[in-house]
């Protein structure tokens, strides 16, 4: 496709107009460009800074009240707690001694948690009865298995050693006497293609599919005049819009953000050094009602503009394998690539996490300590009020964040495990001094502060 090549004069750059709030915002064509942008003379555009859209934050609902199978299932944890903190010292000496003196037979422990409560010691020869030869503990028991750890660990090298350049295994576990891998294409697709490398399974391993053969799988990155996920009029100012072709795995616990601007029609990383970008599987973008190019199926509420921040869970890692990155670096120059895995507006997430915080905050306060909702709110002002008043400055000059009173009054208090500990008027239940109707007592010395001087 040939790109439209604009003039500089003839494009309404970003101006004052761009970073007004959006509610006031109006829809904008700047003279034929169909979306907020400056153009350079190679006819590609550059968007370096967006404002986000609106978001109206949702309040929280209250939590539903507890259910019986709730508090059973409290009490099944606890009854488990209690005996593994029980028999953990022996377990541990046990173990070590097994290691020692049975090295090749004895393989490994684990807990059953499931009716009677017990330890489960794997040997490869002789189980119940070689046990018995060290421990007496009736809840402990012998059990013969057929596969070593080596030899599990060795087939779930073989899954990785095998299909690894093939980006279909997300990821495997080895488990009491399995290998489970985690797949990322279906089933028919994974079989033939175990049929087309003559390979064999090995027979401890389980395979998880997480796809359908009616989710596409093949998604490589191509010109953007190609790509089905970008408009048609967006198409001539983009170089490539490059997604995974593979839905995202198991992902770290934490969220990561990264700002996603365009320059001279490739996606970077403003804050990873101008990283190539490489979108997450099935990602899209739209021009919304403002004329902000943004990601995403629509306006749905906390969506991210080209030029802002998105958040995501998992780590910001740099993408090297070929079939992904060779076309990102064809169409923009050589650069390390990061995959990000979420569209997500970081802006709105701070916006809707303050509302919840706030929320969360004010029921613990009631909850925990027998306040009155009025009371709740003044104790959160009086506490941000104050965190606002001792925010410091770092040694190179950057003020750091508040600490907010959300986080202060939703902070549990330190388990007690003297009832001697408990003040006056309480009792101790669950590793906690409360008193007849519930509360938590001593109150934090910051709430005694606050109590005070709010009579």
């Amino acid at each position: 496709m040939k790109h439209l090549v604009l003039p500089l004069a003839a494009i309404a750059l970003a101006g004052p107009a761009a970073c007004a709030s959006p509610e006031k915002e109006a829809p904008q064509s700047s003279n034929g460009l169909p979306f907020r942008a400056e153009v350079s003379e190679s006819g590609f555009a550059t968007i370096l800074s967006a404002p986000p859209a609106s978001f109206d934050p949702v309040e929280p609902p209250p939590p539903a009240p507890r259910t019986a199978e709730q508090d059973a299932a409290d009490a099944e944890f606890m009854r488990v707690a209690d005996y593994q903190n029980s028999v953990s010292d022996e377990v541990q000496a046990l173990a070590e001694r097994l290691r020692r003196e049975e090295r090749g037979n004895f393989q490994t422990l684990h807990y059953d948690n499931e009716g009677e409560l017990g330890v489960v010691f794997e040997f490869l020869r002789d189980g119940p009865a070689t046990l018995r030869n060290y421990s007496t503990n009736p809840t402990f028991r012998g059990q013969t298995v057929r596969w070593s750890q080596e030899e599990l660990r060795a087939a779930a090298e073989f899954m990785w050693d095998t299909f690894r350049e093939d980006r279909v295994l997300q990821s495997t576990g080895i488990a009491t006497q399995v290998v489970t891998a985690q797949i990322s294409v279906s089933e028919a697709e994974f079989r033939a293609l175990v049929r087309r490398k003559g390979v064999t399974i090995p027979e401890p391993v389980e395979l998880v599919f997480h796809a359908t053969p009616m989710v596409p799988l093949v998604n490589p990155p191509r010109p953007a005049a190609q790509d089905q996920a970008v408009p048609d009029e967006v198409a001539p100012f983009l170089r490539i819009f490059p997604r995974h072709d593979r839905p995202a795995g198991a992902l770290n616990a934490i969220n990561s953000r990264v700002t996603i601007v365009l320059k001279d029609g490739c996606f970077r990383a403003a804050d990873w050094e101008g990283a190539l970008v490489l979108f997450p599987f099935g990602a899209k973008l739209f021009v919304d009602s403002n004329n902000y190019l943004a990601f995403g199926s629509g306006e749905r509420p906390g969506y991210a503009r080209v030029g802002e921040t998105v958040e995501f869970m998992g780590s910001v890692n740099e993408v090297t394998t070929p079939e992904l990155v060779d076309p990102i670096h064809e169409a923009c120059g050589p650069g390390k690539v990061i995959q990000v895995e979420g569209m997500e507006s970081a802006a709105a997430g701070d916006t809707q996490r303050r509302v919840t915080d706030r929320a969360n905050a004010m029921r613990a306060l009631q909850d925990r300590y027998g306040l009155d909702a009025r009371q709740a709110e003044r104790a959160l002002d009086w506490l941000d009020a104050r965190g606002e008043a001792n925010r410091k400055t770092t040694p190179d000059g950057i003020l750091k964040p508040p600490i907010t009173g959300a986080m202060v009054a939703d902070s549990p208090p330190p388990p007690v495990m003297d009832p001697s500990e408990c003040p006056p008027g309480s009792s101790l239940s669950s590793g906690l001094c409360r008193t007849p109707d519930g509360h938590l007592r001593p109150l934090p010395e910051w709430l005694v502060e606050f109590l005070e001087q709010d009579r």
